[in-house]
């Protein structure tokens, strides 16, 4: 009995072999799987956010763009000198030019906005010529008239025509009281559109007129603008 226990004590134990489970290579595709999701899910977040961002943006821009083009364009107002007349036509003495007197001239003008914006007139200039020599007697110079949009506003203006002047741009005036005189007239108007403080334009509208005038009745003058 004692040597059978010896002989059992004395035989070697069998080697252990680590044999792989049946289910272990499905437990490394689920770990793999798992990966692979955590990383989708990681990064699906910011793509879809930057997706966003960006078709929001092309879609501001692009809406932007239409409106600039459509709505929010800006088109130049229009200016129309519709009457010239002498309020206070040149004055004679012994049949010849007063040349103590100047003479009054009144310009309507017509303004029209097209814009859906208003319309600020900051200053409008009334100038008359003679053979490229100025003949007034000062700038008429109007500020601050708002003009709304889509309407149409009238203003009349006035100035003065140097006597002296004139007659020393046409020789032989002083004595022939019954001459005709070509005089050009130009009509200045600056201003400013504004839209939403982001859409912006100057203006500067010029317009020309030929007055034709008879001396001894220059309060009927005929114009061509």
């Amino acid at each position: 009995m004692a040597e059978s226990n010896g002989e059992d004590q004395a035989k070697p134990l069998a080697p252990l072999y680590l044999n792989p489970r049946s289910d272990q290579p499905e437990e490394d595709q689920y770990q793999d799987r798992t990966k692979q999701h955590v990383y989708h899910h990681l990064w699906t977040k910011p793509i879809l956010c930057c997706g966003f961002i960006a078709s929001l943006t092309t879609l501001i821009a692009v809406t932007f763009i239409v409106l600039s083009l459509t709505v929010f364009r800006l088109h130049t107002p229009k200016l129309t000198v519709t009457s010239i007349s002498f309020i206070q036509p040149f004055d004679t003495v012994n049949g010849k030019v007063n040349t103590t007197q100047n003479a009054t001239v009144a310009v309507e003008i017509s303004l029209h906005n097209p814009n859906q914006a208003v319309f600020k007139v900051q200053n409008v200039t009334v100038l008359f010529y003679h053979d490229e020599l100025v003949v007034v007697f000062g700038e008429s110079t109007r500020r601050s008239e708002n003009i709304p949009a889509k309407q149409t506003v009238e203003m009349n203006l006035t100035t003065e025509i140097d006597t002296r002047k004139l007659l020393a741009s046409v020789p032989g005036l002083m004595e022939d009281f019954n001459g005709i005189v070509v005089l050009k007239n130009r009509v200045v108007v600056n201003g400013k559109v504004k839209m939403i403080k982001i859409f912006k334009k100057s203006v500067e509208l010029k317009t020309d007129c030929y007055v034709t005038m008879i001396m001894n009745n220059s309060s009927k003058p005929t114009f061509d603008c």
